[in-house]
């Protein structure tokens, strides 16, 4: 007689723990966000440019590292992974404390992605395994919103370390939470029915599983959204007359108004993902993000820029569960690192060319139109889910259901 999974799994201990070593690492890349312009600018008197540069390194090695460690958190393990990759984040947060120059800089930002890169494509495998195949959307939203939270809360507690205590303090801070998320992972075990580590082939291994690539391509589009919006919002709706300030009915609250619905909606829906099919909840999350964007995009006062934002939050809050389900579907049982690994660098690709193309756009035909891309993009992602017939993993963009 077979087993049944439980009418309602919780969470295992060895989730939540791995909830914190994710927390940990989210909140030291948030750390930095408000104090390394201000390094750039004073300590290296470096210019806009160098500034750009700066920051982008870090994120920039994270994509390419997270996306070449799938393969290993399959044959090596997620917990040795995670802790290779901690540990050199560490190493780079350390290397930064007594930067005083551009290259030293450069080098320990550069450090500090690839480790965080490949810690971050670890924790994902890694929490998904402490849980049944019936509450895999569950707990991916739960992960999302301790990402979201870390990055969120980490710019916070970098400016208040800045005015209290100076830069050295701030870099010392990112070493500590690293610090802390690497003695985590090693006091921490590897799930008892985490999947048989992955086949070695010949040649290189496989960076996007079979299957895998309809979702990552899906959450970049997506994503692309989110990249367009925290670029260019405020700069938009200051331009069409709504006042800048972070108050109530300014624009930077608009933005708020996004984060907040994302985590409400997150924590409502945080099971729907299990509960109904994952396509469905995908396509309805694309045309909430569409027409919120659109609303954006028009918006010449704070509320309809609200409503937008709001409708926007609520259809991304489902995007990322409904579609990393579907990317663990579409691989096989000892692919999962790769697929969620593969899944994860698409988002921070899709965030990443949502301020580059749509800054190019944004300087050819101006803000409304790098919005209006948005929304295209989101409208087409949501057109393909809707035409698209659930084929078998492999046949190019194919959308799986989810595994029988």
């Amino acid at each position: 007689m077979e087993s049944k999974v439980p009418a309602s799994p919780r969470f295992s201990g060895g989730f939540y723990t791995v909830l914190a070593i994710s927390l940990a690492g989210t909140m030291s890349s948030g750390v930095v966000v408000p104090v390394l312009p201000l390094f750039v600018e004073g300590q290296l008197a470096g210019g806009e440019q160098l500034i750009g540069l700066i920051v982008a390194l870090a994120p920039c090695f994270s994509l390419v590292a997270a996306l070449l460690a799938g393969p290993y958190v399959d044959r090596a393990g997620r917990r040795v992974t995670a802790i290779a990759g901690l540990s050199v984040a560490l190493a780079g947060a350390l290397l930064l404390i007594p930067a005083e120059g551009v290259f030293l800089t450069a080098l320990a930002r550069s450090i500090f992605g690839v480790g965080s890169g490949a810690a971050a494509a670890a924790t994902i495998t890694w929490a998904v395994d402490q849980v049944p195949s019936a509450i895999h959307g569950r707990a991916l939203s739960v992960f999302g919103m301790t990402v979201w939270i870390g990055l969120s809360a980490g710019p916070q507690v970098g400016q208040a370390v800045f005015e209290t205590a100076g830069f050295s303090a701030v870099w010392a801070t990112v070493a500590g939470l690293e610090a802390l998320g690497l003695l985590l992972a090693i006091s921490a075990r590897e799930p008892v029915d985490r999947p048989r580590p992955a086949p070695r082939r010949r040649g290189r291994p496989r960076l996007v599983p079979v299957g895998a690539g309809g979702p990552a391509v899906l959450i970049a589009l997506a994503a692309y959204g989110e990249g367009v919006l925290t670029a260019f919002l405020i700069l938009h709706l200051t331009d069409r007359g709504v006042p800048g300030g972070a108050g109530l009915g300014g624009a930077a609250s608009v933005y708020t108004i996004f984060a907040a619905t994302v985590l409400v909606c997150r924590i409502v829906a945080a099971g729907i993902v299990d509960r109904l099919r994952p396509k469905v909840i995908a396509g309805a999350g694309f045309a909430a993000e569409a027409v919120g964007v659109a609303l954006i995009a028009a918006a010449t006062s704070f509320g309809a820029a609200a409503a937008g934002a709001a409708l926007m939050g609520a259809g991304f809050a489902v995007l990322f569960p409904s579609l990393a389900v579907m990317a663990t579907a579409a691989a096989a049982d000892e692919e999962r690192g790769a697929a969620l690994a593969s899944f994860g660098a698409s988002f921070g690709a899709g965030l990443t060319l949502g301020a580059l193309l749509g800054g190019a756009i944004a300087a050819a035909w101006g803000t409304e139109a790098a919005h209006l891309s948005a929304a295209a993009a989101a409208a087409c992602a949501g057109l393909y889910l809707v035409m698209a017939r659930s084929r078998a993993p492999g046949a190019g963009l194919a959308v799986p259901e989810r595994a029988p």
